[in-house]
């Protein structure tokens, strides 16, 4: 005897019963799925675009304020190491000064050196710094 003869498989009641479940994967598309708009994008959410902050890093050099404040700060550090430390800690806060007087008086968006929030806190963080190295110049020892 072969020993098979007579023996049947059980057939399930549903076709389909007892066959693990397979997951088909179905081809989707590729396209990047947008959200719905309403309007324009806030700059906030606009994609980054190298080429564009390229070019905006290039006509940062020609910017004017950038140079007036690298120059005040280039000029308190040669006053701090010619003069004496306290001289260039003066020239420094003068800086930082006129820096909020002039943004304080400019319209917006102001001055790009000297523009970071908006107008109120850029000119009280400015006022701050100079009267804190004004205040820091006067205890630093002759």
């Amino acid at each position: 005897m072969s020993g098979g003869a007579g023996v049947h498989r059980a057939v399930p009641a549903h076709p389909r019963a007892g066959v693990p479940e397979r997951v088909e994967k179905t081809v989707q598309d590729t396209r990047p799925v947008e959200p719905p708009s309403t309007g324009p994008i806030p700059v906030e959410e606009a994609p980054l675009d190298p080429r564009a902050i390229a070019r905006a890093s290039l006509d940062a050099a020609r910017n004017v304020s950038l140079w007036w404040t690298s120059s005040g700060i280039v000029v308190a550090t040669v006053v701090a190491l010619a003069v004496g430390t306290r001289a260039g800690a003066f020239v420094l806060a003068g800086v930082a000064l006129v820096g909020a007087v002039v943004r304080a008086v400019l319209p917006s968006p102001g001055p790009v050196a000297l523009t970071v929030r908006a107008k109120a806190i850029d000119v009280a963080v400015l006022v701050l710094f100079g009267l804190g190295i004004t205040l820091l110049a006067q205890i630093l020892p002759r």
